[in-house]
């Protein structure tokens, strides 16, 4: 193969694919990345054979072929190589790239051997606003679990139903939940459960000039399709918790407060956290008339705090982890909230005023 492009499409390529290399001790095709010389394009691919990513680039090509080279280094030669024409061209296994009067000659592996991305048989598809799914994402990835022994609860349930698709992320401590409309016209129903790093990449390679992004699936892989990027990744097996079942139909006490004033007061609470001997940050959350007393204490300090509310239902005295609240108002794209409380043993629910279609469910502390 022989190719010419610009060293800004080679580094979108090795970008783009690189968190789908294999960071474990495995064979070297799975920590390497596949090229494909084709006329008017360069692809990417690489594989930890859970997800695959693909992308294309502009590229003027001489002659086609593969290459299969070693991720890190070659994406290390990527980012140090100047601004200018690349020429990349395949020496048996090997690859020779070329700027100005000077090359680098880097070996690599046989191409036959690289897992090519399966394609998917009788896909069932949908689209949606690129934007729309991307918010989607931000905010339920942070309920996704990260140490979870269960591998269901580090995934994110996608369901769609009619003209609903869901989004459903859960630790066991907290559930984030976000629905967008869709275009159904077929009255398709698919039910599955993606990988949070799958998600996490699909955050990261969107970009706003990206108009929609298409999902297709079958009843054991997921792909996504945007822009230049083709992203393909198995869905766990097991079954989703009922989600239903444990969001609340009703609330003994609501009140709305500015995100910006409990975020300032809940993250000053969590500096004495961060320097206690215990490591974890409680807050006592105390509604009383139209006043939040929001309380920590360690064993190094205290902190209390006093924020304006409005307030409908009885008064209530509340405690969470400090860093599960943290999470979700960092995402709420709203200046206002709203908090939904039963009890100091009950879920509590945080919604943005202006958006129905996001909720986020909080387990309380239970404290002595």
């Amino acid at each position: 193969m022989k190719t010419h492009c610009s060293k800004d499409a080679l580094l979108t390529g090795v970008n783009t694919v690189q968190k789908a290399v294999s960071g474990k001790n495995v064979e070297p095709d799975l920590q390497s990345i596949f090229l494909r010389a084709e006329a008017g394009k360069l692809i990417f691919l690489a594989t930890d054979m859970e997800i695959g990513i693909r992308c294309e680039v502009p590229a003027e090509t001489e002659t086609e072929g593969t290459l299969l080279l070693p991720a890190k280094l070659f994406s290390d030669i990527v980012r140090k190589l100047p601004d200018t024409q690349i020429t990349l061209e395949s020496q048996a296994e090997s690859a020779n790239l070329e700027y100005y009067q000077s090359q680098i000659f880097l070996k690599g592996y046989d191409p036959e051997q690289f897992p090519l991305l399966p394609d998917l048989l009788d896909p069932v598809s949908f689209s949606l606003p690129s934007e729309s799914f991307k918010t989607m994402i931000r905010e339920t990835l942070i309920a996704a679990a990260q140490e979870e022994s269960r591998p269901i609860f580090k995934g994110l349930l996608l369901e769609m139903e009619g003209s609903v698709l869901r989004l459903i992320a859960t630790d066991t401590h907290r559930l984030a939940y976000s629905q967008s409309g869709i275009d159904n016209p077929n009255g398709l129903d698919f039910s599955g459960i993606v990988p949070s790093k799958t998600m996490s990449e699909i955050y990261r390679l969107l970009k706003d000039d990206d108009d929609s992004i298409t999902v297709r699936f079958t009843g054991s892989h997921v792909s996504f399709q945007f822009g230049a990027v083709h992203l393909l990744t198995r869905l766990i097996e097991g079954q989703f918790p009922n989600y239903k079942q444990v969001i609340p139909s009703s609330c003994r006490t609501k009140i709305r407060l500015l995100v910006k004033d409990l975020m300032e007061s809940v993250e000053r609470a969590s500096l004495l956290a961060r320097e206690s001997s215990a490591g974890v940050s409680l807050v006592r959350l105390e509604i009383s008339g139209d006043l939040l007393k929001i309380e920590h204490t360690t064993d190094i300090g205290k902190i209390s705090e006093q924020l304006s509310i409005e307030k409908e239902g009885a008064d209530i005295t509340i405690s969470f982890n400090s860093r599960f609240i943290l999470d979700v108002l960092r995402v709420l794209p709203s200046d206002q909230m709203r908090f939904e409380l039963s009890g100091p043993q009950s879920a509590a629910i945080i919604r943005t005023p202006a958006d129905e279609n996001y909720l986020y469910l909080l387990l309380p502390v239970r404290t002595n």
